[in-house]
């Protein structure tokens, strides 16, 4: 079997495993798909013997049957009709919650470098269009497949029943279908793969837009944005349109066959004369028949378009799913760290990049000591942080916390032991209790205010309209950047972790903000094994040690004034810095 026809078997394998723990509404829902698909054949049965009965025979009695069957066909048709879409629609709603958890679940297990290679807007599409892509064309191949094949099948069976010598003719279109459908399936499964990539560009676009729309407009970038936005709906379209121009061609080709048949079975059923001819009643119910066999038949052979773009976004899906997750191989257990962090000749590089970000890192903190990353842009100081946690794994050396190796603690574990505060400030669209007591089963509202008051929060919480109850809105859009710098130290006090990384955490501050930041980061350090990221060198005066790093390297270590004294790299920046401000 090629790749080509492997890949579509092991999704329909994967779907069908899936659909198992809905068997038996899934059952129902093919059940009545077929009951309704064989009352098809009932329309054109009921025409003969009414047809012949009433203007051949004249017998009075099939005007009183033949309006009760139709009436009863149709009643059954209806219901059938309701319980297969009904029992569909509960299966096809339960499969893609499934999907939408197991999607999510898969992006959170997902390791940092692969939100670092894909664009966020591509991942948001995955579990926005590409799911409904699948709600919407899943329902309707499934519904097509059965009713419409079952039914071919049945007024096929009907016709034969009739005139076996006419029916000859109808099976001229069944290897035209074939061909036409496998032609088209092929092109189809190729443009619905690149039209799954469209949309997440697109997305990409208008989620760069929403996010960044001040500096769109302060820098005048929406002619720039416009034109990304055309030529990315430009794309999308193009292939919109082929997908439907593809999908279309198929139609008039069985068409036409069609009517070549039709047209030959005319000729052919009125040219036979006398030799074994159809009654008028089975003669109209012949080519009734056969013209009910046209909508089906053409809804099969339209059904490779949806069929692929079904495909198509399945295996978005599970290509998000399927991708592994972050390593978690620890299996040391550690309640609550003591504080005590190495690193012992670490290396790491970022994928794609031609030098090491971190070149044979060594330090080592002892319990609630403060120690200070300092350097240029680049040296490697936000690497080291991002490390401590595992958002990245070790290209070598290695991390230890109260001498365990980092790779031998869950990350559950290993990650409880660490608390946050960064330059860019992330907060959730949620009250302020909620903000502070994030990652907690429950909110404890006196550790809440407790947490706020340390973090020199709690004056302009109360100012709020609710106060702790406040909506805050998207990442904290109400407040200021110096209150949503104290609101994620008091996220960071409430989850009292022994490890905290300071990452740029006053930087963006003017100088009164910085100020009551900086007395609430006092608080948060104390009792606390501390690593600060720092660019602005006066906000690390008072740290027991500073570490220079210099293109991933340690090239000066020391206290505040021992580094000045040393007149080296550090004493360089810091007579900078104080010339500049």
């Amino acid at each position: 079997m090629t790749e080509d026809r492997a890949a579509p078997t092991r999704l329909y394998r994967r779907l069908l495993a899936q659909i198992g723990a809905y068997r038996g509404l899934f059952s129902l829902a093919l059940l009545t798909m077929v009951l309704l698909a064989l009352t098809e054949a009932g329309i054109p049965a009921i025409l003969q013997p009414v047809l012949d009965g009433t203007f051949v025979e004249r017998d009075p009695s099939f005007s009183r049957w033949a309006p009760l069957a139709i009436v009863a066909l149709f009643l059954f048709r209806g219901l059938f009709g309701f319980l297969s879409t009904a029992a569909l629609a509960a299966v096809g709603t339960r499969l893609v919650y499934d999907l939408r958890v197991r999607m999510f679940d898969a992006l959170l297990r997902l390791p940092t470098t692969e939100f670092d290679q894909e664009a966020s807007g591509n991942l948001v599409s995955k579990l926005t269009y590409d799911v409904n892509q699948f709600t919407q064309t899943a329902a309707q191949v499934v519904t097509v497949l059965v009713r419409d094949s079952v039914a071919v099948l049945a007024l096929l069976a009907y016709v034969f029943w009739l005139d076996w010598q006419l029916s000859l003719f109808v099976f001229v279109l069944l290897p035209v279908i074939a061909g036409v459908a496998t032609i088209i399936g092929r092109r189809l499964r190729r443009l619905n793969h690149v039209l799954q990539g469209g949309f997440g560009e697109l997305t990409h676009v208008l989620e760069e837009l929403t996010r960044g729309h001040k500096v769109v407009k302060i820098f005048h970038g929406e002619a720039q944005e416009r034109r990304r936005f055309l030529a990315a709906a430009k794309k999308l379209r193009q292939f919109q349109f082929k997908v439907q121009t593809t999908a279309a061609a198929g139609v008039p080709v069985v068409e036409f066959f069609g009517a070549i048949v039709m047209a030959s079975a005319i000729y052919i059923g009125t040219s036979r004369g006398q030799a074994d001819p159809l009654s008028v009643g089975g003669f109209v119910a012949f080519f009734t028949a056969l013209g009910l066999l046209f909508s089906p038949i053409k809804r099969l052979t339209k059904i490779n378009e949806p069929l692929q773009r079904a495909l198509a976004a399945a295996e978005s899906i599970y290509g998000l799913i399927d991708r592994p997750a972050e390593p978690d191989q620890g299996s040391h257990p550690l309640p609550r760290a003591r504080g005590e962090l190495a690193f012992d000749q670490v290396r790491f590089r970022y994928p794609g990049t031609e030098r090491d970000a971190l070149d044979t890192l060594s330090f080592a903190l002892q319990p609630g000591e403060v120690l200070a990353l300092v350097g240029a842009s680049g040296s490697g100081k936000t690497t080291a942080a991002s490390l401590l946690p595992r958002l990245y794994e070790l290209d070598g050396g290695r991390i230890t916390l109260d001498g365990i190796d980092i790779r031998e603690l869950p990350l559950a574990d290993l990650r409880r032991q660490i608390a946050y505060v960064g330059q860019d400030v992330v907060l959730f669209n949620d009250t302020v209790a909620a903000n502070i007591a994030y990652g907690a089963d429950t909110i404890d509202m006196a550790r809440v205010r407790e947490a706020a008051a340390a973090a020199q929060a709690t004056g302009f919480i109360e100012e709020l309209p609710e106060g702790f109850d406040s909506q805050i809105g998207e990442n904290g859009v109400r407040l200021s950047g110096g209150q949503r710098q104290r609101l994620a130290i008091a996220r960071a006090l409430y989850k009292d972790a022994p490890l905290l990384i300071l990452d740029e955490a006053t930087s963006a501050l003017d100088s009164a903000s910085e100020k009551q930041v900086q007395q609430a980061l006092e608080n948060l350090e104390k009792d606390r094994t501390t690593l600060v990221i720092a660019h602005r060198l006066s906000t690390v005066e008072k740290a027991d040690r500073i570490l220079v790093l210099s293109r991933g390297r340690l090239v000066e270590s020391g206290s505040h004034r021992e580094l000045l004294a040393q007149d080296g790299v550090y004493a360089g920046l810091y007579k900078t810095q104080f010339r500049d401000a």
